[in-house]
């Protein structure tokens, strides 16, 4: 075996050269441009795809802070109302001018609303009798 690894081996290929006729060079031309052309513009739809999908995910974490911002402005506002119904039984506040038109001497929304929370829980214990 060790013999046969000594042995000088030559391989020769033998290469022809033809000029293709035009018509065929012409349509390979064309189409390799156009491939490549086509590359360059899915390359450039990648690229900016990606871009949306990071400008989106921006935009979406944007959009979480609001709601959470709006969410605390309004619980904000519903106590801020709550105090002013306590000192205006009924208020309505002009937010354009500041002023505040209420009943006074009417019942608070807080006192509405714990009488109809007794109402039925009071309305509850009756029972319907048929005879």
């Amino acid at each position: 075996m060790a013999e046969l690894d000594n042995i000088p081996q030559t391989q020769t290929v033998e290469l022809a050269q033809v000029k293709l006729d035009d018509s065929t060079f012409e349509k390979i031309k064309e189409l390799n441009s156009r491939v490549q052309s086509l590359l360059l513009e899915v390359g450039s739809i990648y690229i900016r795809r990606k871009e949306m999908e990071e400008e989106i995910l921006r935009m979406a974490d944007v959009l979480e802070a609001h709601e959470s911002e709006i969410k605390s402005s309004n619980l904000q506002l519903n106590d801020m109302a709550s105090e002013i119904d306590d000192k205006y039984p009924q208020a309505r506040i002009n937010v354009a001018d500041g002023t505040v038109q209420y009943q006074p001497g009417a019942p608070t929304r807080k006192q509405q609303q714990a009488e109809q929370a007794q109402q039925q829980s009071g309305a509850s214990d009756f029972k319907v009798v048929k005879e």
